[in-house]
C-alpha cells in the first residue's frame, strides 16, 4: 500500500513571521508586567506579616565553623516553628558560598561592610518575622528542649521581658548533650529574676522590639549594649529571666572584638551619674511603681517614647521635622535653626501625628525660654539640685535626666538650669526619668 503524500508546507513571508514575532514579544511583556504587579502587591501585603515562630538572629563576621555548628545544631536540636536570620559583616572566609548552599534553608543579608555586632544585630531586627526573637551568637551550640523551655518561661508572666538560659562548664559535645538530656526538662522551679542576661542567647517578644526599639549602636561592644537594652527593658518596668532547665553550650568567646574605651565611655555618659555611679537601680523600682500608678497607660501607648521628653525637635530617616507636644508628633513648618535629635523609625512611630506647628513660633517661644530667670517654673525648663541632679520640668512634674550625657543628647544642654533646694524639689511631683535617645550608625 503506497504512502499517502504530505501537502507541501510553504514558509510563510517575513511579514508573517514579523507579526507572529511580534504578538509573541507583546504576551510576553504583558505577562512580566502583570507577574510583577502581582508579586509587588504580595510583597507589600506580607511586609508587615509575622508567623506565629521565633526569628533567629545571628550576626557573624569571619566565623564560618563556628557559623556551620550552630545553625546545624539549631536544625538538629528545634522541633518549633522558626526562621534563621544571618547577618554577616562582609566576612572573606567563605560564609556568603556556603549561605548560598543552604538554599533558602536561612534568610541572610551579606553587608557591602561590617557594621559591628550590634549594627549586624539591628539589621536582622528590622528583618526578623518571627512574633519571637532570639539574639544568638555563632559562637552558641543548642541543645535537645533548649528553645522549648525558653518559650515556656517567657510566656509564664507577662512581665518578663527578656528570657536566657545557663551556659558552659563542659569541654565537649558528649558531656554538652548529656547533661541536656537531664537538665532540659521543662520545670519552673528553675526559672528565676536576673538583673543582667548574657548576650550569647537572648529571647524576647516582638512586642517588646516594638516598644524598647533596636539596640544602641552607640555601645559597640556586644555586652555592654546588651546591659544598656536590659537596663532600658526594666525601665519600662519588665523583668529579665533565666530559664536553669534551658542549657545552650558556648563552643568560644562570645564577645568578637577588643575592649574600646570610646564605648564603656559612651555607656557612662548615658548611664551614670554626676558622681559616677551607675543609675540607682531602686530608683528604676520606684519608676516602676510610679508607672503602675499614674504613666502606665503612656509607656503602653509610647514604650521607650515615653521617656523622653517633650518639647522638642526630632526627626527620622525623611526630612521632615517634628516639634513633640502633649503626646504627639506635629510637622514643623518652615525653616528650623535649633537642635534637631534624631531617632528610629521604630521610635519616631510611636508618636501619632498632630497639627502643623509654625517654626518661628516655636522658636521664640524657646528664645523667651532661655532668657527666664526661673524657667524651672514652665514646661521644657531645667532645674539642678544641690548634688548636681538634673531635672527637666514638664506638666508640672520634675522628670530627673538619666546620665550626663541625657541633656545634651537632647538638645537641653543649652538651656539655662535653675538651682533648686531639696525643699523646693520635695514640693514639685516626680515624673519619669528621661534617658538619651539611642545612636545609630545606620537608617533604620
Amino acid at each position: 500500500m503506497g504512502r499517502k503524500k504530505r501537502p507541501v508546507q510553504r514558509l510563510k513571508s517575513n511579514t508573517d513571521l514579523r507579526k507572529n514575532a511580534e504578538m509573541r514579544l507583546d504576551r510576553y511583556k504583558k505577562g512580566v508586567s502583570e507577574g510583577y504587579k502581582q508579586g509587588l502587591q504580595a510583597g507589600m501585603e506580607s511586609y508587615d506579616a509575622h508567623f506565629e515562630g521565633t526569628s533567629i538572629i545571628i550576626p557573624s563576621e569571619n566565623q564560618l565553623q563556628s557559623l556551620k555548628a550552630c545553625i546545624q545544631g539549631i536544625m538538629d536540636q528545634t522541633d518549633l516553628s522558626y526562621e534563621i536570620i544571618v547577618i554577616d559583616n562582609n566576612s572573606i572566609d567563605g560564609t556568603e558560598q556556603y549561605l548560598k548552599q543552604l538554599d533558602g534553608q536561612v534568610r541572610y543579608c551579606i553587608l557591602d561592610k561590617s557594621l559591628g555586632e550590634i549594627g549586624a544585630v539591628n539589621r536582622g531586627l528590622m528583618m526578623a518575622k518571627g512574633t519571637t526573637i532570639l539574639l544568638l551568637s555563632s559562637q552558641m551550640l543548642p541543645t535537645k528542649n533548649w528553645l522549648e523551655n525558653l518559650l515556656l518561661c517567657l510566656y509564664s508572666k507577662t512581665s518578663i521581658g527578656m528570657a536566657g538560659p545557663i551556659s558552659n562548664g563542659f569541654s565537649n559535645h558528649q558531656q554538652m548533650h548529656e547533661f541536656a538530656r537531664e537538665n532540659n526538662k521543662n520545670e519552673s522551679s528553675k526559672w528565676y529574676e536576673a538583673e543582667q542576661l548574657s548576650y550569647g542567647c537572648l529571647l524576647f517578644r516582638r512586642e517588646l522590639l516594638e516598644s524598647a526599639g533596636f539596640m544602641d549602636e552607640g555601645c559597640q561592644e556586644a555586652a555592654l549594649s546588651t546591659e544598656d537594652y536590659s537596663l532600658r527593658v526594666r525601665l519600662q518596668g519588665y523583668s529579665l529571666a533565666c530559664a536553669r532547665d534551658s542549657y545552650v553550650h558556648a563552643s568560644g568567646p562570645i564577645f568578637a572584638g577588643a575592649e574600646l574605651p570610646s564605648s564603656k565611655s559612651y555607656f557612662a555618659s548615658k548611664w551614670h551619674t554626676e558622681n559616677d555611679a551607675l543609675f540607682d537601680l531602686d530608683a528604676i523600682a520606684k519608676v516602676n511603681r510610679v508607672s503602675k500608678d499614674e504613666s502606665r497607660e503612656k509607656i503602653h501607648q509610647l514604650g521607650e517614647a515615653a521617656f523622653y521628653p517633650q518639647a522638642v525637635a526630632v526627626k527620622g530617616l525623611a526630612a521632615t521635622i517634628y516639634w513633640i507636644e502633649e503626646g504627639v508628633r506635629r510637622p514643623i513648618e518652615g525653616p528650623w535653626e535649633l537642635p534637631v535629635v534624631s531617632l528610629s523609625q521604630l521610635n519616631l512611630w510611636r508618636w501619632p501625628i498632630g497639627e502643623t506647628i509654625s517654626a518661628e513660633t516655636l522658636q521664640a517661644s524657646l528664645s523667651s525660654l532661655s532668657s527666664m530667670e526661673r524657667p524651672a517654673s514652665v514646661d521644657g525648663g531645667l532645674g539642678i539640685g544641690s548634688k548636681g541632679e538634673r531635672y527637666y520640668f514638664e506638666v508640672g512634674r520634675k522628670r530627673p535626666l538619666i546620665g550626663r550625657h541625657a541633656a545634651e543628647s537632647w538638645g537641653l544642654h543649652e538651656r539655662i538650669p535653675t538651682a533648686l533646694s531639696a525643699k523646693e524639689l520635695s514640693g514639685i511631683p516626680d515624673g519619669l526619668p528621661i534617658v538619651s535617645p539611642i545612636k545609630l550608625l545606620q537608617s533604620l
